[in-house]
């Protein structure tokens, strides 16, 4: 049922050649928070890389996830990883959020992180974050979904309600006011 309020056109579903662009541009309407993921990738280094694609899926067990793009300059380190870490970054990151959506880790910079409980590099100022162990990956057209069970989690209570979260909408990065 159209509601009486709506003076547009009805939906329509856009031609193949359209489909994916409106898709796009649709999802880019849909406001999410940012984050970081990161995972030791080998003697003494880190991998990271900035997310909006992150959810919650079960609260018992606690279980995360978030995709990967399978042509990701650094899909194999996040494939073959057994842990990982998703720091929730404050909106004061957004330039460190902009670092690691770049290709590759060549901007890494060792200070932006400190270490977990469990040993995972996660974003020094961040909100909190989610130390995981993971549960499964699925393969999902050009993305693979990564299942992580959460084994450690942590809020800054230094920061709690002090800061807002990051947020990424219509392509730019916002404010999520409290």
């Amino acid at each position: 049922m159209r509601d009486v309020h709506d003076t547009q056109a009805p939906s329509a579903v856009p031609d193949q050649a359209d489909a994916a662009a409106e898709f796009r541009r649709l999802m880019g309407l849909f406001a999410t928070g940012v984050c970081v993921v990161s995972v030791n990738s080998g003697k003494d280094a880190i991998a990271a890389m900035t997310v909006n694609s992150f959810v919650s899926v079960s609260l018992d067990p606690m279980v995360v996830c978030w995709s990967l793009q399978n042509s990701s300059s650094q899909f194999d380190v996040y494939a073959r990883a057994d842990r990982f870490a998703v720091s929730i970054l404050a909106q004061d990151q957004a330039e460190l959020a902009t670092r690691y959506a770049a290709r590759g880790d060549t901007q890494l910079r060792e200070l932006d992180f400190t270490q977990s409980a469990q040993g995972l590099p996660v974003v020094a100022g961040a909100l909190g974050h989610f130390e995981c162990q993971k549960h499964s990956d699925h393969l999902v057209g050009d993305h693979t979904m990564i299942f992580g069970e959460v084994a450690g989690l942590r809020i800054y209570s230094a920061l709690d309600g002090r800061i807002s979260p990051l947020g990424f909408f219509n392509g730019k990065f916002c404010s999520i006011e409290q």
